[in-house]
C-alpha cells in the first residue's frame, strides 16, 4: 500500500531566516556588507525577508502583515512592490547610490525567487 507524505508547512520563522541569509549572500555576504559600510541594511532586510514570506507563502493582506512588523500599510506596500531590477544595479555599484531605492525589500524578494529556483532545481 503506497504511502501518501504530504508537505509540511515551513516554520514562519525558519523561512524568513532563510531568505533573510540568501540576500546576505545575494549583497556580498557578511564581509560584502561590511566593506561596503551597509550593514544598516540589515534591520530593513529581516522585516523584508518577513513580509516576503508572510505574502508568498501565508498569503497575508498588506495589511496583516503591517500589523504583524508594525510598520505602516504604506511602508509595507512599498516594501514589497520594490524594483528588484533596481537592486540588483544598485549591488553592482561600488559606492552608494543616492537614488531612493527601497533596497531590502527588493533584495529580500530576490533571495526569496533564488530559494524558490534552488528548490525547484532539487526537488
Amino acid at each position: 500500500m503506497p504511502v501518501e507524505v504530504t508537505p509540511q508547512p515551513v516554520d514562519l520563522d525558519q523561512r524568513a531566516l532563510q531568505v533573510f541569509l540568501k540576500a546576505i549572500e545575494l549583497a556580498g555576504g557578511p564581509r560584502g556588507l561590511l566593506e561596503r559600510k551597509r550593514l544598516t541594511w540589515l534591520p530593513s532586510l529581516m522585516e523584508a525577508a518577513y513580509a516576503v514570506v508572510l505574502e508568498a507563502e501565508h498569503h497575508r493582506s498588506v495589511d496583516e502583515i503591517a500589523r504583524f512588523l508594525g510598520l505602516s500599510t504604506a511602508a509595507t506596500r512599498n516594501l514589497l512592490r520594490a524594483s528588484t531590477e533596481a537592486v540588483r544595479e544598485r549591488l553592482e555599484q561600488e559606492e552608494p547610490s543616492e537614488r531612493n531605492v527601497h533596497i531590502a525589500g527588493g533584495l529580500a524578494r530576490l533571495a526569496y525567487e533564488a530559494l524558490q529556483r534552488e528548490a525547484a532545481r532539487a526537488g
